[in-house]
């Protein structure tokens, strides 16, 4: 109870006790009027009185107990405190003391006992390199299964990896444990269903990488970023990350006519247009062969909005040419 809350109580048990008190009274002088008994009233009355000391008397004594005993326990918490306080630095400091010493399973001990903090208990088995006994601490007593499954990890428990890991859904970690003990069937299979995840969800360039860097199925990498250019399912980079495929001149100067007679169309034109652009810039690329389909295609569709300007990323060294795509768009 607050301090205002208590005088409001009090003034007015104060107040009840004053109007039972005069109501007493006043019953007391009709009574005795009407009987004509002084000397009865008289003695009522100075018996009334006391009862008024006495009941007040109480009162004080109740709510001045009270405050005496809030004042006297506020202290003890506030000496409680600082003891607390001093505590906890000592135990800090033996931690660090500990830590400097190499001694990190003490060190652990007195985070998880001592100050109930298994979070930096874990922290310090761990880069204490004990960490069988860190992924413990994480398990049971933090509930962390992914910062278990790590220090697993780092001990090579893969086995107790592996099976938090796949309890977290986390299929592509599960299968890069599979594939550093050596068993690509359960790599490839986990793997999988990454990938098939992705596909669901239209990211065929996520899957291909998986299917490219993990897999090493390159046939199957580039169906599907053949099907995300098919569908326009991130198109641009689907057609990037196919031609990525090939690392010379040559075959990637062939590739990209066929790509261009057997996948383009009207209305992807656009989109293989921004494809040259990137494929443009590499070391390798057969820049007069991609300038000519440029020029073809923007000539053919330079009324649609914005074409012009991808002419800039194939002619870069003519000054004029950007002077006359300006213009054309002002006059539009």
């Amino acid at each position: 109870m607050t301090n205002q809350r208590k005088s409001n109580f009090e003034s007015k048990l104060f107040s009840f006790i004053f109007v039972v008190l005069v109501m007493k009274l006043i019953y007391l002088i009709v009574t005795s009027l009407i009987a004509g008994d002084f000397p009865s009233f008289l003695i009522e009355l100075i018996v009334l009185a006391l009862v008024l000391f006495a009941v007040l008397y109480l009162i004080r004594k109740l709510f001045g107990e009270e405050d005496e005993g809030r004042s006297r326990y506020g202290e003890t918490s506030t000496i409680g405190d600082e003891q607390f306080n001093a505590l906890r630095e000592h135990y800090e400091k033996l931690t660090n003391d500990f830590i400097e010493k190499k001694q990190y399973k003490k060190a652990a001990y007195i985070q998880l006992k001592l100050l109930q903090n298994p979070y930096r208990a874990a922290g310090i088995l761990k880069d204490g390199h004990l960490y069988n006994e860190a992924a413990l601490v994480y398990l049971k007593k933090c509930f962390h299964k992914e910062n278990a499954a790590e220090c697993y990890e780092l001990a090579r428990s893969y086995s107790k990896s592996i099976k938090l890991y796949t309890e977290l859904n986390q299929h592509e970690k599960v299968g890069d444990l599979y594939k550093k003990i050596n068993d690509t069937g359960k790599a490839q299979h986990h793997y999988q269903i990454v990938v098939d995840e992705y596909v669901e969800r239209n990211q065929y360039v996520k899957a291909s990488l998986l299917y490219r860097k993990k897999m090493n199925n390159i046939p199957a990498a580039n169906k599907l970023l053949l099907k995300g250019w098919t569908e326009n399912k991130d198109a641009v980079n689907c057609a990037n990350n196919y031609l990525a495929n090939f690392k010379d001149k040559a075959a990637l100067q062939k590739e990209i006519h066929q790509f261009k007679a057997a996948r383009t169309h009207e209305g992807n034109e656009r989109q293989f247009l921004e494809v040259l652009t990137h494929e443009y810039k590499k070391d390798i690329a057969p820049k007069e062969e991609i300038q000519e389909m440029a020029y073809e295609l923007i000539s053919k569709n330079h009324k649609k909005y914005g074409m012009l300007s991808l002419l800039n990323h194939f002619v870069t060294d003519d000054s004029q040419l950007r002077k006359d795509i300006l213009r054309h768009k002002t006059k539009k």
